[in-house]
């Protein structure tokens, strides 16, 4: 039995097997998270089309690719691909509902390259002649440099690509949306929505005049590519009406239990629970998990994504039993298809803690802290930001404990509270200290500004927790210079929490993110409130103005989070 087992509990009529395909003329090539899977173009026209769908799901520690396919029967028809894209994860996940932090779920929208690609030729004998041929040259050479990241590169030759596929097979020819789609996908991976969203548009309408129908297979993956990019730009009502058109043809096409249509199912359901429509988002994404489950596949990283997504509505929505169980099976299904030690099975039983402290069940969250804890201590470097963020959690779970303990029987634990608040202030100070040098250390490395956000938000944490329980610690002190260093020690750490915030070179972008504005105002309202404190000894002619300076600020930065939250829905 794993370590978690016990608190996991044990579900029945779990499928651990592959349910792949393979195909002697198709070679796939997936790639890591972030970018898109391309397939290897054909050198000939089936007579019958074999579509296939790969996701990809992987981890640091284990990665599994599952291969779903179905036969179409229609003669002539194209093969193209669809690449499971995780781009999204990072962009979405934290904006409505954060989710804890190390979420595993990180599934965004179905967005992908294409050769012959999204499209099916026209019955008969595609044209041959030397456009068609510099066609394939051109969409081949920007495929390879831009599945090695050289966008810039691949821009030229898909725009020629795309010129080649007018004059080769015709303004009307489906090949055509196919070169639009390639292009379109480049520019949402550079993030320049202008450019790609009338492309991806293009593309649909392409395929409604190509085969006179808006009903068309075709035009359904097209749509839930386009209903994608308008939900990466938060586009929501343009988004769900994409997504539901496309919906609705591969129900008709592929039916009610393929793993296309549960995908679909997932994203419009993300725009619902983005839109606050929780009810409707969580009968969706509950639906697009049963087909996947009903496949064979519920122990995948697909499915534990998507049940991830439905723990954060089910918290939301405050039915805590449900989040709890779901969570157990969870980290039941990853023990057994990753191990007890894996990333993956870490990060499960952490958010699971979170849930158990939520609800009370702070012996439950403790235990299983202090194994995850255990777990990355034998993995990772002892400065690694990830055991700060371990320590922090499990020192939230002590301070609780000591609350409860503080506040039982009229106040006459303090001794033993007092005992449970050191434990916590050792783990803080270690994960200040952690959070800190990972901070400093980020300034220098190259890459997403998003790479610097977790050892920010890490340390705001921290040191905002920090002052918070030594203020708590002044309630039970009794002794003036106790009260006179607490005191101190409490308005250095969210003075510090402040200087980091309020520095010049603090990138707009990192400010601007929702949890560093909302750690932002904890730290101002929490040093307003030391200083308004009776055990506050230092007060002055100018502490009512500080006072009043620091909620002022707050109430700015406050107006700017609600600001930014109705940007992002709108």
């Amino acid at each position: 039995m794993g370590p978690w087992q016990h608190l996991a509990g044990r579900f029945g009529g779990i499928a651990v097997r592959s349910a792949s395909t393979k195909f002697s003329k198709c070679l796939r090539v997936a790639s890591t998270e972030g970018k898109s899977s391309m397939v290897i173009p054909l050198r000939g026209y089936w007579s019958t089309a074999v579509k296939e769908i790969t996701v990809l799901e992987g981890s640091k520690d284990q990665g599994h690719q599952r291969t779903y396919s179905h036969v179409l029967g229609v003669p002539g028809m194209l093969v193209f691909g669809l690449g499971a894209n995780t781009i999204l994860a990072e962009e979405l996940s934290n904006k409505s509902s954060p989710p804890r932090e190390g979420s595993i779920l990180k599934e965004g929208p179905v967005l992908h390259l294409s050769d012959e690609s999204l499209v099916e030729s026209q019955p008969g004998e595609a044209p041959s002649n030397s456009h068609t041929a510099k066609w394939r040259i051109y969409t081949d050479m920007g495929r390879d440099l831009f599945s090695k990241g050289r966008l810039d590169e691949a821009e030229k030759y898909f725009l020629q690509a795309l010129e080649e596929a007018k004059k080769g097979f015709g303004e009307k020819d489906p090949h055509v949306a196919s070169s639009c789609n390639n292009l379109a996908e480049l520019y949402r991976m550079k993030k320049d929505y202008a450019r790609a969203e009338p492309l991806f548009l293009e593309a649909v309408q392409r395929l409604e005049l190509a085969f006179s129908s808006e009903d068309h297979e075709s035009v359904g993956f097209a749509l839930h590519n386009l209903a994608g990019t308008y939900l990466l730009q938060r586009k929501f009502d343009q988004a769900r009406k994409c997504y539901e058109r496309s919906l609705k043809i591969k129900e008709r096409k592929l039916g009610q239990n393929h793993p296309e249509y549960a995908n679909t199912l997932l994203h419009l359901g993300e725009v619902l629970r983005l839109q606050g429509n929780y009810k409707d988002a969580e009968e969706l994404i509950r639906d697009s998990i049963r087909i996947l489950e009903e496949g064979g596949v519920g122990h995948s990283q697909t499915t534990i994504r998507r049940m991830g997504r439905l723990v954060e509505i089910l918290t939301l929505t405050g039915q805590m039993q449900e989040a709890e169980n779901l969570q157990r099976k969870i980290l039941h299904v990853l023990e057994l298809s990753q191990g007890v030690e894996a990333t993956n099975t870490t990060m499960a039983a952490e958010n699971l803690a979170g849930t158990l402290q939520a609800v009370g069940k702070l012996k439950d969250a403790e235990e299983l802290l202090q194994r995850c804890f255990q777990v990355r201590q034998k993995i990772l470097p002892p400065n690694h930001i990830q055991l700060g963020v371990t320590m922090f959690k499990l020192a939230s779970v002590i301070i609780q404990r000591g609350d409860m303990i503080a506040s039982d029987k009229g106040g006459l634990n303090f001794s033993e509270a007092k005992l449970e608040y050191e434990t916590a202030e050792e783990l803080l100070q270690r994960a200040v200290r952690i959070a800190e040098r990972c901070w400093k250390e980020s300034s220098g490395v190259r890459g997403p500004m998003s790479l610097r956000a977790g050892p920010l938000i890490s340390l705001l944490r921290s040191l905002d927790a920090f002052g918070r329980l030594k203020i708590r610690k002044l309630e039970l002190a009794t002794a003036p210079e106790e009260i006179m260093e607490g005191t101190k020690e409490a308005e250095k750490s969210f003075l510090q929490c402040l200087y980091i915030l309020d520095k010049s070179d603090l990138p707009q972008e990192l400010a601007s993110i929702p949890e560093v504005r909302r750690q932002h105002i904890a730290c101002l309202r929490h040093l307003a409130g030391l200083l308004s404190s009776p055990s506050y000894v230092n007060k002055n002619s100018t502490t009512k103005q500080q006072i009043d300076k620091l909620l002022s600020r707050s109430e700015s930065v406050e107006a700017e989070l609600r600001d930014g939250t109705k940007v992002l829905k709108n």
